[in-house]
């Protein structure tokens, strides 16, 4: 709900900070997860690297938890069965 927003008006959103969740897991303390979907209705459908190729692949990431690094490390895929 925006006050004052009527249907077709157009709202402009700005972020202004993000960070990463750390993992609640205690066997994943100080590590931070994220993942990304290459399926038929994302971005990335046609830009995997392996055969086949197009095909839906979840892939997980770690990233740096603290925020100090800029890094993103791939740590496990799946493919994706709808």
């Amino acid at each position: 709900h925006v006050c004052g927003a009527e249907p077709g008006d157009v709202l402009e959103v700005q972020i202004l900070d993000i960070w990463p969740r750390p993992s609640a897991n205690p066997a994943f303390a100080g590590k931070s997860f994220g993942s990304n979907a290459a399926a038929w209705w994302g971005f990335h459908y046609k830009d995997l690297l392996t055969e086949p190729k197009p095909r839906e692949v979840v892939t997980i990431y770690e990233v740096d938890a603290t925020g100090e690094r800029n890094w993103a490390r791939a740590v496990y895929n799946f493919t994706w069965t709808p």
